[in-house]
């Protein structure tokens, strides 16, 4: 074992145990007899059983007195009820949270109104739980909300609570109540009454008073209602016969204390386990009799089901676990075949997790990957493989790292990495002849390098991930595993051991609590699997990174990555990169590179003007993933990859207006103002047709330059981020867009008036306006910042629904505030840096002003006003950040702050660049 400095006290041999042990509970515990399980308590289970009445009053009133306890045990000092222990104002509550409290609260007065074993403390208790449910409705954003059933289970205890004389009025209710009736109008309450497959048996509690329960009784498996304790509780109090099974089924539900949230999930705690097992274990270390009557069991109950399953035998069948089981049985040596899971799961782009679905699941998608990845005839099935592949990897691309039932980014990450590296090595050995090169230079390669620096600027100070999680530590150490042997990530290997070094001593100090349940999978409320947790745990100690070297194939393809350091080894001396360390510079210009193969396509199949200097086009994408990775903040590659290609098409087209258009006659550029107003005057719909198209094939200079503003147009409106943006953010790029258009003609003019003034005889040149006018107006908008902000406000908008960005007025004020002061403040910066090279090409500078002294040419004039410039450049970048902390005091989505920050560091970037040097190549000379 590769064991970092301070384990020689968990040795090789007692890991090895430890996971032998782990197979001897594993079959114990859940493939023999009555399962077993580690699944955790969840507050909002127990307190729906709580309120299940006694049928034989003579043994009490409450068929289980102590869930009542630990409801009372469980509620916080805040009056609200969480299995993550922490105040109704913190932004980790979600939907278990709030579904938590409501539970609970309900349990309460039930307990009150039926006077018999009331607490002394009940009003008091009552009254503090209101007031919590209160604070987390008033903050919660149902539209960012994807939880197990929350649009039928929240509105179903607003309504039960309103029974009891608690309403309550929230922001999102309106949502929320649409949300509820689409959702009952695709899955009718009566549908229940049939054998139609359907979620709503996990959530019958959300259909008290709307179906008949002695009609529902079919959907029972195991006694239990789809695997819910909860929606079990809710069937046993509403139907009018006692069922001896379903109290049965939560009598084995129970803990010693609580419900806990799902059970039984046999199959799914079995293989979660083998999972990790198996991919960090040598197999003979873990095989023995106890794992062959697990494998024995795992196939049967494929056989059973015709190749599919659940969470446990019989129950809702899944893709998850039927993957999940095929690639540990054919792992394992047991050749199954996957036709049962792709005739159930297969659609058109993706594989479903449950054939109901409306969201579908790229961890789902991995663990199809994986399964198919190791059948034994696998290249039959090499569409399926491809097609699960390019979901997953897109789904990287997009930056969704969001699952049905982590509530960590890090185990779809994990996930991502093992099952698109295990691809890889599959293509390397030749068994996947049809994989396509551009899915792995594209996408795959960005995905698994950008998931693995995210994974490393994630990692707490004390070694952990997450709130101090040791399951999802293990997760991420898994991930970097994984991850380690490309090639490209070998500017990241000494900070991954390290990582992984300091992610291990955590978990050791952790070892006495390895077996105990993580908070860090959710159904309606958050749970841990304690055995998923001790598995992983076992796995993050036990994996040997970076032993298992990659080939030639794979090397020859992350060789075209790699880039030179020559293009930006002056950029990343910037304040901006202080105290940023090395690695993580060199990661940044690593991931830009990878951009590059779809940036320079996409630039060339717009081609609005050749770039004069290719090192300046070449140093955008580290210059965009530097300004967001410097600060910490999270933007997908997808995002990054649209800004980039926007930024370099600015930068083309503000030197194809000086290069080209600046060399018309007054006609023909106000031919092109002229045009300029006609191509946006209307909300733009993209039928407009390419002037170019001339039926006898010839084009004029005019008609070449309408062509290239339509492409930049087109290109930006029709972006696929942009076309399903809201309303308001579309009409607002577009403004911008035509603003930058007109400013970039109005400043052809000031350059000729500026030309005139200074022929014999000279005259003072006097602009029409002042100086503060002009940079806060005309010449801000000139420098593309309020335009690439609109654009990139819709790649970073987290909301699918067509809702603004940024949703209030205050904050939309604020935010173009800000906007307006960066503006200004690249323009002060980037003529600072060119005052020579505007005098040479007659160009308006900064300094031409009045206010900053009369004309002249030496070198003390000259610094004088850099000096006065820099002052004000100060000020702004002052008043930039004043509206940054506002804005940050405003409850915006975390993701659209974090973009706002990376994009204020990206304008310091380019500011910052601009005083080290006139990043602009000087303008070709043009013939008379």
């Amino acid at each position: 074992m590769d064991t970092p400095n301070g384990f020689s006290s968990l040795k090789t041999a007692d890991l090895n145990n430890m996971a032998r042990a782990l197979v001897q509970r594993l079959r114990a515990d859940f493939a023999c007899g009555v399962p077993k399980s580690s699944v955790s308590e969840s507050v909002y289970s127990t307190a729906w059983v709580s309120m299940v009445p006694n049928p034989s009053k003579s043994e009490g009133h409450w068929l289980f007195p102590q869930a009542f306890d630990f409801i009372l045990e469980k509620q916080l000092d805040d009056g609200g009820w969480s299995m993550l222990e922490v105040s109704a104002g913190d932004p980790s509550w979600d939907v278990g949270g709030i579904l938590s409290t409501m539970a609970a609260l309900l349990a309460l007065l039930i307990r009150k109104s039926s006077n018999n074993g009331v607490p002394d403390d009940i009003e008091e208790r009552i009254t503090r739980g209101d007031a919590a449910l209160r604070r987390m409705l008033s903050s919660w954003d149902a539209t960012s909300s994807d939880d197990v059933g929350f649009e039928v289970l929240v509105p179903a205890h607003l309504e039960m609570l309103e029974k009891h004389n608690l309403c309550y009025s929230f922001p999102a209710r309106a949502h929320l109540m649409s949300l509820h009736e689409q959702r009952l109008r695709r899955d009718q309450p009566d549908s229940l009454y049939g054998k139609r497959l359907s979620t709503l048996p996990h959530c019958l509690e959300g259909m008290i008073g709307k179906i008949d329960f002695d009609r529902v009784a079919h959907h029972k498996v195991h006694g239990g209602m789809l695997c819910a304790p909860a929606s079990t509780a809710a069937y046993l109090m509403n139907t009018s016969t006692w069922d001896k099974e379903a109290e049965a089924y939560l009598h084995n539900s129970m803990t010693q204390f609580g419900a806990v949230e799902v059970y039984p999930t046999n199959i799914f705690e079995i293989t979660w386990a083998l999972k990790a097992l198996i991919e960090t274990f040598p197999i003979d270390a873990i095989m023995s009799p106890e794992m062959n009557e697990i494998l024995d069991f795992l196939e049967n109950n494929l056989h059973a089901q015709k190749g599919i399953t659940g969470m446990s035998p019989s129950v809702l069948d899944e893709s998850d676990d039927t993957g999940s089981s095929i690639y540990i049985l054919n792992r394992l040596g047991r050749h199954v075949h996957p036709d049962g899971m792709i005739n159930r799961y297969e659609s058109s782009d993706n594989f479903r997790c449950f054939v109901v679905e409306t969201n579908p699941s790229s961890s789902a998608n991995a663990n199809v990957l994986k399964a198919l990845l190791h059948v034994p005839d696998r290249t039959k099935y090499l569409s399926q493989i491809i097609k699960a592949a390019t979901y997953i990897a897109d789904c990287g691309w997009r930056g969704d790292t969001s699952d049905k039932w982590s509530m960590t980014p890090h185990y779809v990450m994990m996930l991502v990495s093992q099952s698109l590296m295990m691809l890889l090595r599959e293509w390397e050995q030749g068994h996947l002849p049809g994989l396509p090169t551009e899915l792995i230079t594209e996408r795959i390669l960005p995905v698994l390098f950008s998931t693995a620096v995210d994974t490393l600027q994630g990692q707490n100070e004390d070694g952990s991930w997450g709130f101090q999680s040791r399951e999802t530590t293990a997760y991420a150490i898994l991930c970097l595993s994984a991850v380690g042997p490309l090639p490209i990530c070998d500017c990241l290997r000494t900070q991954m051991k390290h990582s992984i070094e300091e992610g291990r001593s955590f978990l050791l100090r952790q070892i006495n609590d390895w077996s105990k349940p993580d908070f860090v999978w959710r159904s309606k409320a958050p749970y841990g699997v304690g055995i998923s947790a001790e598995a992983n745990t076992l796995a993050a100690m036990k994996t040997s990174a970076f032993d298992h070297k990659l080939g030639n194939a794979i090397h020859d393809l992350c060789a075209i990555a790699k880039p030179s350091l020559s293009t930006v080894e002056g950029i990343t001396h910037l304040p901006l990169f202080a105290g940023m360390p090395d690695w993580l510079v060199r990661a940044c210009i690593v991931e830009g590179y990878l951009h590059l193969p779809i940036y320079d396509e996409v630039r060339g199949a717009t081609c609005i003007h050749a770039a004069r200097e290719k090192r300046h086009i070449n140093a955008i994408p580290f210059t965009l993933v530097g300004s967001a990775r410097a600060k910490g903040a999270f933007i997908a590659p997808a995002a990054n990859n649209a800004f980039m290609v926007f930024s370099a098409l600015l930068y083309d087209f503000d030197h194809y207006m000086e290069d080209i258009i600046a060399g018309f006659g007054d006609e023909e550029v106000q031919e092109v103002e002229q045009y300029m107003h006609e191509l946006l005057a209307e909300p733009w719909t993209g039928s407009m047709k390419d002037p170019v198209a001339k039926q006898d094939g010839l084009t004029s200079r005019l008609d070449d330059v309408r062509a290239a503003i339509l492409r930049f147009a087109s290109w930006t409106l029709g972006h696929y981020k942009v076309t399903p943006s809201s309303r308001y953010d579309r009409a607002n790029l577009q403004m911008e867009l035509k603003t930058y258009f007109l400013v970039q003609i109005r400043s052809i003019h000031e350059s000729r008036d500026l030309t005139r003034s200074r022929k014999p005889p000279c005259t003072p040149y006097l602009p029409p306006q002042s100086y503060h006018n002009w940079v806060h107006t005309i010449t801000g908008q000139s420098s593309g910042t309020p335009v690439a902000y609109a654009f990139f406000t819709c790649l970073i908008n987290p909301r699918s629904d067509g809702r603004d960005c940024i949703p209030s007025a205050q904050a939309k004020y604020l935010s173009h505030d800000l906007i307006n002061h960066m503006a200004v403040q690249i323009r002060i910066e980037n003529d600072i840096g060119s005052i020579a090279r505007d005098r040479k090409e007659n160009t308006l500078n900064s300094a031409d002003f009045p206010e900053f002294g009369p004309v002249g040419e030496a070198d003390e004039d000259l610094r004088g006003k850099m000096a006065q410039l820099r002052h004000l450049g100060d000020y702004e970048i002052e008043c930039s950040k004043m509206v940054m902390a506002k804005l940050s005091e405003l409850k915006l989505d975390k993701r659209v702050l974090q973009g706002m920050k990376a994009f204020r560091n990206s304008v310091d970037l380019y500011g910052q660049m601009y005083g080290m040097k006139d990043f602009s190549p000087e303008l070709e000379k043009r013939a008379t």
